[in-house]
């Protein structure tokens, strides 16, 4: 009988991770693939990094080892990521401008949190369909953005976090050394590749102590004292891993060079209170509305609400630094994580296995949950299908300059301020073998070759270009939610041709062909 047990055990724990890997790889790879992601090319978004580092292994002949040291050097004058670079270098030198292979590799990182956040919520007491619904409220919505974006650190940092969570656990109810050593690993990883990772170090360390003191009715200094006596090592090395790159950022890196990003005492109240209020008024709408059904329900059962001050702490641990460090810039599309997943904590796997709930008011609580999934789904696949949008018009249109340019066809980009898009067109040319590229500067109304205005100053690439020399122009359209602005150029002698999100126009009679891409338009208008 024992044996038959067992069995039985093993099998339904296989059975049970077949179907959450299956159904993980499903979705994400059936988003990314249907919705057309995977496959959309460049998007003048952090890609451009992947041109520009294969330009300057195969045509400037700089070693791999050069290129990344030289970005982790620059990169710690501005931020602290030096994994992140690390490995975004290496992957380069791998895969190439394969951004197909490098889109698969990103969905997978995806898999990988969606199967470890399960597994994470199993541990944490949840049943299997809540412990799949924390799975997906944390990752689909805005913040899918990550599923499919090249660039952003958020889906190798969520994946680091899901697995050390899960080994670290795993260590807590089972006391075996290798989990320990595991989640070190994986945390100490994670806060080497993304500042806002970083301080998801408090929530854990706060957790380790939660999950020592669980089942104790009343809470005392000796009781807390002594639950740090027995993780005292463990809670030693998380500390550690905080607070190394907090000091590092402090006093080498520095605290206020993220644009709008991080702390600054000189701002006033007003900037961080508009731009929290603009954030839930945007993509943390959904959260918002359904927060404050489920804080009205959570509300009836007040004098027993109160006992769930541990579980809020926890969940204040994890979302406040968040608020703050975005306090300035506000919080949406992938800086939704890790946001997404202290929101999901406490009202999925806190609050569904919290008895009081119960009745019509638990069947309303768990339909609003499935409800704000249902909403963020929506945002998913729109999401999904404008990116696909951009990314086809923007790869349409460089496949139309190449075709339609010859040797001596000057191409204008009127990209800025989005220099990224700037660099992409610049290099991926440049890889084509066509170099006679030239860049307007809206304000001050000046063509010259500088792709880049925030890094070089080379007096050579500012010396102003005639307009009357320029065949090709491309520039946004109204179609671009980011960048489209008009222009103070005279078009009238060129011919307009759309493309997507983009506009390219040509000048009469100066090109032998002429190229009509043909991009199809969002599916989703919802």
């Amino acid at each position: 009988m024992e044996t038959k047990r067992k069995t039985k055990i093993l099998t339904d724990t296989r059975v049970e991770f077949l179907a959450v890997l299956v159904l993980s790889v499903l979705l994400v790879f059936g988003v990314t693939v249907i919705m057309g992601t995977m496959s959309s090319g460049f998007h003048f978004v952090d890609d451009h990094e992947f041109l520009e580092w294969v330009y300057q292994m195969k045509h400037q002949n700089i070693s791999v080892v050069d290129i990344l040291v030289g970005k982790v050097k620059a990169d710690f004058s501005w931020r602290y990521e030096p994994l992140y670079y690390s490995a975004r270098i290496l992957s380069c030198y791998i895969f190439g401008v394969d951004l197909k292979a490098l889109s698969v590799l990103k969905a997978s990182e995806i898999v990988v949190s969606l199967v470890f956040l399960y597994y994470s919520g199993r541990l944490m007491g949840a049943k299997k369909c809540y412990a799949l619904l924390f799975s997906l409220i944390s990752m689909v919505g805005y913040q899918s953005a990550v599923w499919w974006k090249l660039g952003p650190q958020e889906a190798q940092c969520t994946a680091l976090f899901s697995t050390g969570l899960y080994c670290m656990l795993r260590y807590l109810l089972y006391h075996k050394k290798r989990w320990m050593a595991a989640s070190l690993v994986l945390f100490a990883a994670m806060a080497n590749y993304k500042e806002s990772f970083i301080i998801l170090m408090p929530f854990l360390m706060l957790y380790v102590l939660y999950h020592q003191l669980k089942g104790e009715d009343g809470l005392t200094w000796g009781k807390l004292w002594l639950a740090i006596r027995e993780r005292l090592g463990y809670l030693l090395a998380l500390g550690m891993i905080f607070l190394v790159p907090v000091l590092v950022i402090v006093f080498y890196v520095g605290t206020n060079n993220y644009g709008a990003v991080g702390l600054d005492a000189s701002e006033p109240i007003g900037v961080y209170i508009e731009a929290i209020s603009r954030s839930l008024a945007g993509d943390l709408k959904w959260f918002k509305r359904f927060g404050v059904l489920f804080g009205i329900i959570l509300l009836t059962y007040y004098e027993e609400l109160k006992k769930l001050w541990r579980e809020m702490l926890l969940a204040a641990a994890f979302l406040l630094p968040q608020f703050i460090i975005f306090g300035r810039s506000g919080i949406g599309e992938r800086y939704v994580l890790p946001s997404s997943i202290g929101y999901a904590f406490f009202f999925v796997l806190v609050i569904t296995k919290w008895k009081p709930l119960s009745g019509r008011r638990r069947f309303v609580y768990v339909t609003g949950l499935l409800l704000l999934l249902a909403a963020h789904g929506r945002v998913m696949l729109r999401e999904a299908d404008y990116f696909r949008y951009r990314g086809e018009s923007i790869n349409a249109m460089l496949e139309a300059v190449k075709e339609m340019a010859g040797e001596d066809t000057n191409v204008l980009a009127c990209f800025r301020p989005n220099e990224e898009g700037n660099l992409t067109i610049n290099y991926w040319l440049k890889l084509q073998g066509f170099d006679n590229v030239y860049y307007w500067d809206e304000e001050r109304k000046i063509i010259n070759k500088e792709c880049d205005i925030n890094l070089r100053y080379d007096e050579e690439y500012y010396e102003e270009q005639s307009f009357s020399d320029m065949d090709i122009v491309v520039m946004y359209n109204r179609k671009d939610r980011h960048w489209a602005y008009d222009l103070s150029l005279d078009l009238s002698d060129f011919q307009e041709i759309p493309c997507g999100t983009l506009t390219m126009y040509v000048r009469n009679g100066s090109l032998g062909q002429m190229v009509y891409p043909q991009v199809e338009e969002l599916r989703i208008n919802f």
